[in-house]
């Protein structure tokens, strides 16, 4: 096995798991026996990147290198702005995050503000378990979300995510245009990551649909679409949800 396909392997594997999936399986890869004892203890997506290496056959050089370049993938160059394309749907040979991983790493990266703007959210667990985790750490998090009450067409749950502490916010019906929807997506992070996409935060969106979206890192785009939030807020777009 060439380190070129070692490096291309870890990179794919750390594009399509979430932050913490791959510090685990790096760290593994550094013990003794690490991957096989994470492979037989660890959940599904898991235990599917620890047998695709596994099958590499690395050795003493290999498992160094290949944990590096696991690690290495999730961290993009701060003073770079970069663009990366995400999917859900079919796996296909090219490299490119999954939807699912994303979010959820985007969230458990958070350190100050979480932003989610949506239309479809439904209490999807792994990424309730990440908001739920950001508030612990003292993130604050914003919910931007459509509402019934607001839209006759919208069929969507009536309050996502129940027991989070959040700020949330809906577009009222008697300030936006007859027939309008809140359907903007996106997820910012602080002031330096940004998703927009076409997915929802629903089981199909995230796991079967064809969706695709764009991760912005960069303070600029980060910062439009916060101060553009903030904007709508302070004009009265955008109010306080009360239950």
């Amino acid at each position: 096995m060439t380190a070129a396909a070692v490096i291309a392997v870890a990179v794919r594997l750390s594009r399509e798991l979430p932050r913490g999936d791959v510090q685990h399986i790096a760290a593994a890869l550094l013990a003794p026996h690490g991957l096989s004892k994470l492979q037989a203890t660890a959940a599904h997506r898991v235990r599917d990147a620890c047998a695709q290496l596994r099958e590499l056959h690395l050795d003493d050089v290999d498992r160094p290198l290949a944990a590096g370049a696991l690690l290495g993938a999730l961290e993009p160059d701060p003073d770079l702005t970069t663009v990366t394309s995400v999917w859900t749907g079919p796996v296909t040979t090219a490299a490119t995050r999954l939807t699912s991983a994303v979010v959820v790493d985007l969230i458990s990266q958070a350190a100050e503000d979480v932003l989610l703007v949506g239309y479809a959210v439904h209490n999807e667990p792994t990424v309730a378990q990440a908001l739920h985790d950001a508030r612990a750490r003292g993130v604050t998090v914003t919910l931007v979300l459509e509402r019934q009450a607001d839209n006759d067409h919208f069929k969507g749950l009536a309050d996502p995510f129940p027991g989070l502490d959040a700020i949330r916010l809906c577009w009222p019906a008697d300030v936006r245009p007859p027939g309008a929807s809140l359907h903007a997506k996106l997820l910012v992070i602080d002031d330096h990551s940004a998703l927009v996409g076409s997915a929802n935060i629903t089981g199909a969106a995230l796991g079967k649909n064809l969706e695709c979206g764009l991760l912005v890192r960069g303070i600029d785009t980060a910062l439009s679409l916060r101060q553009h939030v903030a904007s709508l807020v302070a004009e009265k777009h955008l109010k306080l949800t009360v239950n």
